[in-house]
């Protein structure tokens, strides 16, 4: 494979909602990746199926952006990746559907530069209920614990559900999305705290 720099990777200026200033870099080189993934997906049936996939990636050149401050895109000289994702789905019955993932990832620089801020367990689970009424769907992401190298303090996992309620009328979709939903206090990136409970109202016609 082979990736040349986006806009943002080149030219980015960014400060996010918690503060943390991002920003591109000019001199970035193209990366290139030598990947090999294995996936089985076994559909038993309409209403349960799984997939697991198995991958190994050797980058030269990466692409990443180094969470200082600022955060900055640089190349990185190698990497290697390794991991596996499963996902699934379970439809008991009509109106209730199970969705859900695990994703380990491991990745190495090769130079002994540390790579902060991908953990190497991530899942999440999604349930919707289609009622008579309104549609129901409520996630759970559970992001695992990451190390920042100044402090050598670990983040803590934390569980963040959301909610959405949605509803189709003449074909017309309203929908309110609710993040972070028992305002959760929670770190990605040390020192900097993510958005508490946020709340979005989406209105949308079919033509």
């Amino acid at each position: 494979g082979f990736r040349a720099p986006s806009l943002s990777e080149l030219y980015l200026y960014y400060e996010s909602s918690y503060g943390l200033i991002t920003k591109g870099n000019p001199e970035l080189t193209p990366e290139e990746v030598k990947a090999v993934e294995l996936t089985y997906e076994h559909p038993h049936s309409d209403a349960w199926y799984w997939s697991i996939s198995l991958f190994h990636n050797r980058y030269e050149n990466m692409i990443d952006f180094i969470y200082a401050i600022p955060v900055l895109s640089i190349n990185r000289e190698g990497v290697t990746g390794m991991g596996g994702e499963f996902q699934f789905k379970w439809k008991p019955i009509d109106t209730l559907t199970f969705r859900g993932s695990y994703a380990y990832l491991d990745m190495t620089d090769r130079g002994g530069a540390p790579i902060l801020y991908r953990s190497k367990h991530r899942g999440q689970v999604n349930v919707r209920y289609q009622a008579a009424l309104v549609n129901i769907q409520l996630g759970i992401i559970r992001p695992a614990p990451l190390r920042y190298p100044t402090y050598i303090r670990e983040l803590p996992e934390r569980i963040i559900p959301e909610l959405i309620l949605s509803r189709e009328v003449n074909g017309f979709t309203g929908s309110l999305h609710i993040t972070n939903l028992f305002d959760t206090k929670y770190e990605l990136i040390q020192d900097f705290p993510m958005p508490g409970r946020s709340w979005q109202f989406n209105l949308t016609k079919t033509l």
